[in-house]
């Protein structure tokens, strides 16, 4: 076991101490019997004891259920005496250069809030998938998510924009529509309406350097994707993305990727390069075809009415770590890239393929043209962002 995994498992189980201590609190200070709160939570009586005496592995459904029973956040039950920490739970199934951002970022946040603050990183064990994190945020039974802006779509199905590939001509690009009117309006202001607001306000945390297909064959041209089955996430965009460049999409769960492509279930992983040697992608599917795009961006979202009651001096501690945690995030990824795919080579054999983009570039603008004339996006923020494109190019959707 790495100093790493024993640091992690010593941290699980102060949580689970921490949080069984909470709920015997709570529920000796409502005058509750264990049975009463089994039979309004659905938590059945030897779980309920495992986790007051620290023993559970916790899950965000369970802990969900005892916080309604309570009448009491999420962020509550981790608290210790001393301090108030807020419940950050995104990324850290992808061992690695993103570990090490997350931390980064939690660090800065306990010092430029003045210790006022601590984040607890959670698993995707605990929290489930991004999905489900995206509205335990908007209840406020989490306070933070990190991941790309299109998992916001539920709420304002514009944020899809960011779901797509080849979106933006280039960074200033993308900076250019981010700092914009449009964005703000049409799908900040909304998202905060939602209960949402992001933290980010340089928009530098960059997922890798690139897009990239891993495939058990090698895929040069649009066509060679045709009839194989491609993994998405949880995404009605993605999927019906992908069924228009003539493939079949495969629903599976950031954590089920690498047992799908083990087991055949799917022949094509849509990636980010970063992703490729952390989780061991090559072992099973030694073809990586190099798209050229842009790597997403990800947001930090917080829940709003936690952030409302911060103090300013507290709030603006969180938006200075955030953005200085972003650059060491990204720097991380990047650096770790170039070793990774050196040992990806060698290890797996992989073979990386350089392919025609201009190919790609064009049948993703007929997807996308079909996209918006089906109605799954939204045809003003489209234009919008093309509207941003520095030197005022035009791309429309004729």
């Amino acid at each position: 076991m790495t100093p790493q995994q024993t640091e992690r498992d010593d941290l699980e189980r102060e949580i689970q101490i921490r949080v069984g201590q909470r709920v015997r609190e709570l529920r000796l200070a409502a005058g509750m019997t264990a049975v009463e709160v089994s039979g309004r939570s659905g938590i059945s009586q030897g779980q309920l004891s495992k986790i007051e005496n620290g023993k559970a592995v916790l899950s965000s459904k369970v802990l969900a259920a005892l916080c309604r029973v309570f009448d009491r956040p999420m962020g509550y039950l981790f608290q210790s005496r001393d301090e108030m920490p807020r419940v950050l739970g995104t990324l850290t199934t992808v061992k690695g250069p993103e570990d090490k951002g997350i931390k980064a970022f939690a660090d800065n946040v306990h010092r430029r809030t003045g210790k006022r603050i601590s984040l607890i990183p959670l698993s995707l064990a605990q929290l489930g998938t991004a999905c489900t994190q995206v509205e335990a945020l908007r209840e406020g039974l989490i306070d933070l998510f990190i991941e790309e802006p299109f998992y916001y779509d539920a709420f304002v199905p514009g944020f899809r924009l960011f779901a797509l590939p080849y979106t933006f001509r280039d960074e200033d690009h993308r900076q250019a529509f981010l700092s914009g009117d449009h964005f703000r309006h049409a799908l900040c202001e909304p998202l905060r309406r939602a209960g949402i607001r992001f933290l980010n306000s340089r928009w530098n945390w960059f997922r890798g350097r690139e897009w990239v297909l891993v495939a058990e064959k090698p895929i040069t041209e649009p066509q060679d994707i045709r009839g194989l089955r491609v993994r998405t996430p949880l995404s009605d965009i993605h999927q019906h993305f992908w069924r228009l460049m003539g493939a079949h999409p495969v629903a599976v769960p950031w954590n089920g990727v690498a047992a799908a492509l083990r087991s055949r279930k799917v022949d094509v992983v849509p990636t980010h390069k970063t992703h490729l040697y952390p989780l061991r992608f090559c072992r099973y599917a030694r073809f990586v075809t190099r798209l050229a795009d842009l790597p997403p961006v990800l947001s930090l979202g917080i829940n709003d009415s936690r952030y409302q009651v911060l103090p300013p001096g507290i709030q603006e501690g969180l938006k200075d770590a955030c953005d200085t945690a972003g650059e060491f995030f990204s720097r991380c990824v990047l650096d770790a890239e170039k070793e990774n795919e050196r040992l990806n080579i060698s290890r797996f054999k992989a073979v990386y393929l350089t392919v025609d983009v201009a190919l790609w570039r064009n049948a993703v603008d007929v997807a996308r043209q079909r996209l918006i004339e089906e109605g799954h996006l939204d045809t003003a923020v489209w234009e919008a962002a093309m509207a941003a494109a520095p030197g005022n190019a035009e791309r429309t959707t004729q």
